[in-house]
């Protein structure tokens, strides 16, 4: 191939007009052959570079994505309830620098029955966060609206350690015990008794806290309840106790558990802190799952960019080895 190259490069000055055209083609093409050689290589040694998907669990902790639900019903580009919804949520980013919980009302505009301006919402962080924290919780949670719920007039969406939520209807202070996600880990087995009775005291000890925001351990069994800032004492308690319940009679058996109703949640965990390790660690189909996804992806893209590479060279070498000696032959011939 060397000899083959020094003969293209060092080809005479009166060789045949035709022979011209030929041998500015080919330096045209090879050109653009080296290009796609480039592009492949740098596609090769930065796989991730061609994907742009957005991973919920690849962040921090505290700020994984949970889940969101979104109302059918959308609001027009443009309209007053855009412009209030985007002010509040601007204001609960602000809030949080004062408080792990607050609501808020954007009543500006004037709206119409069929379009309505009014904006309830609220967000909330769990008790255990700094102001640093929950602050870069919500203001993701808030990015986060516009992507996963895009134009929707109402919209629920739970972080590992804070929720935002708003509605075009006020919810403040109503009770809602609507479930919206429950998830149990793989089973413990029943000859692990002295896990079975860590579950137990967790859930027991959440179940006989007080206040809004619980917590319990058990060696290293960790559990975490809370309800929203909104409801009221009673409200708070009917509502944990709904969520406890079903988190104890269908995750107790389990390695973690979370229960996520509309107005309050309750989970535990294995080691670590229950406010900040990801519920989904010790769940089949949770982050592990996401994790292997993330490099058998990797593994594959770096595979496709290897077989694409050989494949650019061949087809370059050949087309250039192919070329040369058509230009060869017909200097032969001449």
């Amino acid at each position: 191939n060397s000899s083959l190259l020094n003969f293209y490069f060092t080809l005479p000055k009166h060789f045949p007009s035709s022979v011209t055209i030929r041998s500015n083609m080919l330096k045209t093409t090879t050109t653009a052959t080296f290009l796609c050689f480039v592009l492949a290589t740098v596609v090769l040694m930065n796989p991730t570079s061609s994907t742009a998907t957005y991973s919920p669990t690849s962040s921090a902790s505290t700020d994984t994505f949970i889940l969101a639900k979104c109302s059918p019903e959308k609001f027009s580009p443009g309209s007053a309830y855009e412009t209030n919804l985007n002010s509040l949520l601007s204001s609960l980013v602000s809030s949080t620098v004062a408080s792990r919980y607050n609501n808020l009302t954007v009543p500006s505009g004037t709206g119409t029955k069929s379009e309505p301006a009014v904006v309830y919402g609220l967000f909330q962080c769990s008790v255990d966060l700094d102001a640093t924290s929950c602050s870069s919780c919500v203001s993701r949670a808030t990015a986060l609206v516009g992507n996963t719920c895009p134009n929707s007039y109402s919209v629920f969406l739970e972080m590992q350690s804070c929720l935002v939520r708003f509605d075009k209807s006020s919810f403040f202070g109503v009770q809602d015990k609507t479930e919206m996600l429950k998830k149990c880990g793989q089973p413990m087995g029943n000859n692990d008794q002295d896990a079975l009775t860590r579950v137990s005291d967790v859930m027991g000890s959440l179940s006989s806290g007080s206040g809004s925001d619980r917590s319990g351990g058990n060696g290293d069994v960790r559990g975490m309840a809370q309800c929203m800032g909104d409801l009221s004492p009673a409200q708070c308690q009917d509502c944990l106790t709904d969520a406890i319940g079903r988190l104890s009679s269908d995750c107790g058996m389990s390695q973690g558990g979370y229960v996520y109703l509309s107005k309050c949640y309750a989970r535990f965990s294995y080691g670590g802190s229950h406010a900040r390790q990801t519920p989904n660690s010790n769940f089949a189909g949770g982050d592990k799952d996401d994790k292997n996804n993330d490099g058998i992806g990797k593994t594959l893209a770096i595979i496709i960019g290897i077989i694409t590479l050989v494949i650019l060279l061949v087809v370059f070498l050949a087309f250039l080895g192919k070329q040369l000696r058509k230009l060869q032959d017909e200097k032969c011939c001449k």
